[in-house]
């Protein structure tokens, strides 16, 4: 893994003229590092503190496995008809056993860390591979892998760097890689790259929202399988968090995709103290559990993000990660 660099988009929020959480989270927008082609490196660059980020999918607990046991259940659940768990973590911190779940702690089912094979993680929690970008497109998938994640952050020239019409053109390679195995793929992962006045950061300077990279990548990847939705956010309020995943009288949401949306990276901003953090997680986790459109979640869990950190050097949870681990979940 390099060293990663850190991709800052600032002061987006109240640009945007968003009617929700302006102004409510730590300015100065999400600091995500750029992981390269093959690298393992903590993924992307991401949304303002204005725009509300999270994924909406219009097919409930979609997308689940039993236990990850590889049988797909959209709409509904494994592990005998109980709804699939969500929460995750999104760290290049392979998660210890003290995180997995057990008879007294809901724990974390899942993880990535934004590359094609992690190692090191406990038993119980379940590694899903990412395709970061066009560079990685012959890579291996571990076998018994039960979800493939598709690029990430496109729409930023910092992170995986492509168009719509690209990362369609891209798209049938990452089918190839998931058929093999019979699984779901879950679409390249955006979030806001810029505003109307500073495209900058932007793959696509004339598209700098979420929604409308996502609608031109499925009007250019006409009949390709996108199972579910995958995005990031970076506000630090509940109602901003739900106005981007459900939608707002300012803001599309993505349930307009019908598909179960996964948010693969959440946290407040860099900026925040672990107390604001925690407040959020609190506030944020009951409502990702609850919304029959959001299929998983996983907290951003980096150094780029120090007081967002749920584990130390070797795995072990931090005082936000005993908390994370142990609020209650929907599935059980």
């Amino acid at each position: 893994m390099r060293s990663a660099t850190l991709a800052w988009v600032v002061g987006l929020a109240c640009t945007l003229a968003w009617s929700v959480g302006c102004g409510s989270s730590a300015s100065g927008v999400h600091a995500g590092s750029e992981a390269g082609a093959g690298d393992s490196g903590d993924g992307g660059g991401q949304g303002s503190d204005a725009a509300a980020g999270s994924e909406g999918g219009a097919t409930g607990d979609a997308g689940t496995t039993g236990g990850d046991s590889g049988t797909i259940t959209v709409g509904g659940g494994g592990d005998g008809g109980a709804a699939a768990c969500k929460r995750g973590i999104a760290t290049n911190t392979p998660p210890s056993s003290a995180l997995a779940p057990s008879s007294t702690v809901p724990g974390v089912s899942w993880w990535y860390d934004w590359s094609n094979t992690g190692t090191g993680g406990a038993s119980g929690v379940a590694f899903v591979p990412m395709i970061w970008g066009s560079a990685n497109l012959t890579a291996s998938i571990p076998a018994g892998s039960t979800y493939l994640l598709g690029f990430n952050e496109p729409n930023f020239k910092a992170q995986s760097n492509l168009t719509p019409q690209q990362a369609a053109t891209d798209w049938p390679q990452v089918e190839a890689l998931a058929k093999p195995l019979g699984i779901p793929l879950v679409s390249p992962a955006v979030n806001f790259c810029g505003s109307s006045t500073d495209t900058s950061g932007c793959s696509d300077p004339t598209v700098t929202d979420p929604y409308t990279w996502l609608k031109d990548f499925f009007a250019a990847c006409t009949g390709c399988q996108v199972d579910a939705v995958a995005v990031h956010w970076y506000n630090c309020d509940l109602p901003s968090l739900q106005g981007y995943i459900d939608g707002s009288s300012s803001l599309a949401g993505f349930v307009q995709f019908g598909k179960p949306i996964w948010l693969t990276e959440f946290a407040c901003s860099g900026t925040s103290t672990v107390a604001q953090q925690q407040a959020y997680m609190q506030a944020a986790v009951p409502y990702l559990e609850g919304n029959p459109h959001v299929a998983r979640y996983s907290w951003f869990s980096s150094s780029n993000i120090a007081t967002a950190q749920l584990m130390d050097a070797t795995g072990q949870p931090t005082a936000l990660g005993t908390v994370y681990a142990g609020l209650a979940e929907s599935c059980r």
